[in-house]
């Protein structure tokens, strides 16, 4: 890296994080570092969601998971997420819109107790700390392959964290869900540059398919297309199931999605949100896709596969280009690690702290916790660096089976239908289970079939495994009845604000008191007649043309 591109690299991203100082001067309240006091527009939201599912290792780590699985990676971005923000934005998510909750754990306590409330925490931040190191260890790989510093790199990454740590924890989610806007123009320039000058290099798709041809004619179905992709025992199709539930297990469960849309300043301004998030996510992670893909063909063996992205930048790439893109590369990096250390210092704080450790707390030390909280959960996020080096990608889709998945099925269930208030317990613990006997059995190599090990199966299992469980509890124990579920089960139609019966454990806390405070949101940010807004303000226009677009791409054009 030249001057010239450290000089890109330390104006654009200083000048965002400086920007994200100043906003924070505003955040004085709780409710402020936790929801933004929501009134977030939409397309603020839907930026951010962006920046916060695409970060760093989604460029360094996609591109090397697109070099080893083609692009049959695509339909985890293109159908998985966009069917997430869908499912969450017209459905689990209106439930604790409409009653003032500020995290999807807390939900869980009034919908299934508080042993399913403490398990969904902390298998959060296990999750969410895990995909920290990925972007920890994938800005160590760029900066080391473009620098050569060698491991003297990682006092860079660290300094990195530092600086988004700091005003994380002071501005909480507007400052974070406004410099992730910022960042994400970046993110859609470096993804730009670097594939049109690569798809120069390699004469297009026309050329790609010569390259694989002359390589091994096998990689031009394997790679280039998305159902080419299959293994003994595992028909294309399930892999593009686990594809796509994959990211649409990541939009139920994770707390750094759900604090953004529950941030929204009405609910139309949430379904727009996921709509324009799916837009730009699918033009950046189509570029991204079709790296890895453009990387095999230029390098048909590599040893590290994560080191596909910043070889092709330090190879193809001249002076200035160079810091566009590691600039928008680390303006990713930066927006998910305030994303994340915001998200999940907001369920260590209420999920945990509040609710079960220092209850009588007031608002000012409840908000001191989550800014201490936000660096701490950063530091602890370099533990994973040592488990991710051999890859990112497959380290991530294998861990995501063990507990998400059961996690993401109970949230589910418990929105969408009448399952028993118990249930959710023995379902989590069965799908966790199946999770933990499935990822040792494949590693230790116990005299298991392939259908249970394998991580592909892994996915339909665990979901099956999971409701399978809640059902056969609600069969034997009684479903529960529409009064104990108000405001709690999703119903078309239905715009009761409330959760039904209030917590008893959390009357008269700092819990209770700053869900009232939120008070009811409107439906619409603007005037509009009782047949609802005109057509092109219909969420629901975008988000079904964007899957009829998506769903034809993917599973027909390029199947």
């Amino acid at each position: 890296m030249t001057a010239l591109d450290w000089l890109i690299v330390v104006v654009v991203n200083g000048a965002i994080v400086s920007y994200g100082l100043v906003i924070s001067r505003g955040t004085r309240t709780a409710s402020d570092w936790f929801l933004a006091a929501r009134g977030l527009p939409w397309w603020i939201v839907g930026l951010s969601m962006f920046a916060t599912a695409v970060d760093s290792g989604d460029y360094v780590a996609v591109v090397g998971g697109a070099y080893t699985f083609g692009i049959s990676n695509l339909t985890t971005w293109w159908l998985g997420l966009p069917i997430g923000w869908f499912i969450v934005s017209y459905g689990v998510f209106l439930p604790l819109y409409r009653s003032g909750m500020y995290t999807n754990a807390e939900y869980l306590e009034y919908r299934f107790g508080p042993s399913v409330h403490v398990l969904s925490a902390l298998i959060q931040i296990q999750n969410r700390t895990n995909v920290l190191g990925n972007i920890a260890f994938s800005l160590y790989l760029m900066f080391s392959i473009l620098t050569g510093w060698g491991d003297s790199v990682w006092w860079l990454v660290v300094a990195i964290a530092t600086a988004a740590a700091v005003y994380t924890a002071s501005g909480g989610l507007k400052s974070v869900a406004v410099t992730d806007a910022l960042q994400s123009v970046m993110m859609f320039i470096a993804s730009l540059v670097l594939w049109l000058t690569l798809w120069n290099v390699v004469g297009g798709w026309s050329g790609l398919a010569e390259r694989f041809q002359a390589i091994d004619p096998a990689f031009v179905e394997s790679m280039m297309h998305v159902g080419g992709r299959s293994e003994p025992g595992v028909p294309p199709v399930l892999v593009i199931f686990g594809w796509i539930v994959i990211l649409t297990a990541y939009c139920v469960v994770n707390h750094s999605q759900a604090m953004r849309m529950l941030a929204s300043r009405s609910e139309w301004d949430m379904k727009m949100a996921a709509a324009a998030a799916s837009v730009v996510t699918a033009v950046v992670m189509w570029f991204n896709i079709t790296l890895g893909v453009i990387g095999r063909a230029i390098y048909p063996e590599v040893e590290a596969v994560d080191r596909v992205f910043p070889l092709l930048v330090q190879d193809y790439l001249a002076p200035g280009l160079i810091g566009v893109v590691v600039g928008g590369v680390l303006a990713g990096g930066v927006s998910t690690y305030d994303s994340i250390g915001s998200s999940v210092a907001a369920v260590f704080t209420r999920d945990i702290y509040a609710r079960f450790i220092v209850r009588d707390g007031d608002d000012a030390h409840y908000l001191r916790v989550s800014r201490w909280a936000t660096p701490a959960i950063i530091a602890l996020s370099f533990g994973y660096v040592p488990f991710v080096q051999s890859g990112m990608i497959a380290f991530y889709l294998r861990l995501t089976a063990v507990a998400v998945i059961p996690l993401f099925t109970v949230t589910v269930m418990g929105a969408l239908t009448r399952v028993h208030r118990g249930s959710g317990l023995p379902g989590l613990v069965v799908g966790m289970l199946y999770g933990v006997s499935s990822l040792l059995g494949d590693r230790l190599g116990w005299p298991l079939p392939l259908w249970w090990t394998n991580t592909w199966w892994a996915y339909p299992l665990g979901i099956l495994l999971t409701a399978g469980t809640m059902i056969v509890f609600s069969l034997v124990y009684g479903w529960a009845s529409r009064e104990d579920v108000s405001g709690l089960v999703f119903r078309g139609g239905d715009t009761t604000v409330g959760a039904g019966p209030r917590l008893a454990a959390a009357e008269g806390t700092w819990l209770a008191s700053t869900r009232e405070q939120l008070g009811v949101r409107p439906k619409f940010p603007f005037s509009a007649g009782p047949g609802g807004p005109v057509w092109y303000l219909r969420p629901t226009l975008w988000a079904g043309g964007f899957l009829i677009a998506a769903g034809t791409i993917c599973l027909g054009v390029l199947w």
